[in-house]
C-alpha cells in the first residue's frame, strides 16, 4: 500500500513528461500541408506572322493609238420644218449632222425641240431673197433688199426667236441679198451680238459674205459641196464618198443637202464607210473660223 502511494505520483509525473514530450514533438516536426498546384499549361509557340506582300502591278499595256481621222466633214441638211417624217429619218442617222430649220413653219419648233433632245447642232436656215423672186418665192420669214434697216432687225428677231437652240445661221436662198453688203451688214451685226455664226450656202458667186464679216467680226464659214442637185441615190452616195479621197488636201469640208430620201438615205448609208475611211462628220461650229 505504501509503495503504490509512491508510485502513483511518480507515474503522474511521467505521464505527464511524456505528454508534454508529444505535444513538443508535434510542434517541432509538424509537416506543412502541401498545396496541390494547378500543372502550368504549356503555351504553344506562334510564329509571328509575315506581312502580307501586295501582288506585283502588273505595268499597263499602252494603248494603241486612236487614228486621226484624215478630214473633217461637216454635213447641213437644210430646209427642215415642214415634214414631220422627214425629221424622224434624219434623227435615225447615226452622225453628228447638222440641221438648218426653216422658221414660221408647221414644224418649226417641234423640229428645233426634237433635234435638241437628240444633240445634234441646229441652225436657224434664214429665208432671203433670190434673183428669182417673185417666180421663186423664199417663204415665211424672209428679208428682202427693198427694207429698211429696222425692218430686217424686226424680221430676223422674229425667225430667230421662232427656232430656239441655234447655234448659227445659215441663208435659204438669197442671192440677191447675199450681194447686198449694206443689208447683210445689219444682217451680221444683230448675230454678232446674239453671239452667232453664219455659214454661206453659196446661192450667189458675188456674195459679200467674207468681206461683211471682216468688217464686222463676225465668225462664219461657206458651203463647198452641194450634194443633191440631182435626185439620184448613187450621186449622192458616190459624192459623200469622194469626199475621203485626200487628194492633197485635208481642208474641212462644208457639205450641204436637203430632206429628200435619195439624200437621207445617202448619208446614212455612206456614214459608215466614211468612219472606215478616216473621215470625222463633225458639227458645222467646229468648222467655223473668226
Amino acid at each position: 500500500m505504501k509503495l503504490n502511494k509512491r508510485l502513483f505520483p511518480a507515474l503522474m509525473i511521467f505521464l505527464i513528461v511524456l505528454t508534454m514530450a508529444g505535444i513538443i514533438y508535434v510542434l517541432l516536426f509538424q509537416e506543412e500541408p502541401s498545396v496541390v498546384k494547378e500543372p502550368a499549361k504549356k503555351t504553344k509557340k506562334v510564329a509571328p506572322r509575315k506581312a502580307a506582300v501586295a501582288p506585283k502591278k502588273e505595268k499597263a499595256k499602252p494603248l494603241p493609238p486612236k487614228s486621226i481621222p484624215r478630214r473633217q466633214v461637216a454635213i447641213i441638211i437644210d430646209d427642215i420644218g415642214y415634214d414631220l417624217k422627214q425629221i424622224q429619218e434624219l434623227l435615225k442617222i447615226n452622225a453628228d449632222i447638222t440641221l438648218a430649220i426653216l422658221p414660221l413653219c408647221p414644224h418649226t419648233r417641234e423640229a428645233a425641240e426634237m433635234f435638241h433632245k437628240a444633240h445634234r447642232e441646229t441652225l436657224l436656215h434664214l429665208p432671203m431673197e433670190p434673183l428669182s423672186y417673185p417666180r421663186e418665192k423664199p417663204g415665211p420669214g424672209a428679208l428682202f433688199t427693198d427694207m429698211s434697216n429696222d425692218e430686217i432687225i424686226f424680221q430676223l428677231e422674229k425667225d430667230i426667236a421662232a427656232v430656239p437652240y441655234i447655234s448659227g445661221v445659215n441663208n435659204h436662198m438669197g442671192s440677191k441679198f447675199m450681194m447686198d453688203e449694206k443689208k447683210l451688214t445689219v444682217v451680221f451685226n444683230q448675230l454678232k451680238n446674239k453671239r452667232l455664226f453664219f455659214v454661206d450656202s453659196r446661192t450667189s458667186a458675188d456674195t459679200k459674205t467674207f468681206v461683211t464679216a471682216g468688217k464686222v467680226g463676225l465668225p462664219v464659214a461657206a458651203r463647198k459641196i452641194f450634194l443633191d442637185n440631182n435626185r439620184d441615190y448613187n450621186e449622192i452616195y458616190n459624192i459623200l464618198i469622194n469626199v475621203a479621197k485626200k487628194n492633197g488636201d485635208d481642208a474641212p469640208v462644208i457639205i450641204i443637202g436637203h430632206p429628200y430620201p435619195e439624200t437621207v438615205r445617202a448619208v446614212g448609208d455612206a456614214v459608215k464607210v466614211l468612219r472606215e475611211k478616216e473621215v470625222a462628220i463633225v458639227p458645222v461650229s467646229r468648222l467655223i473660223k473668226k
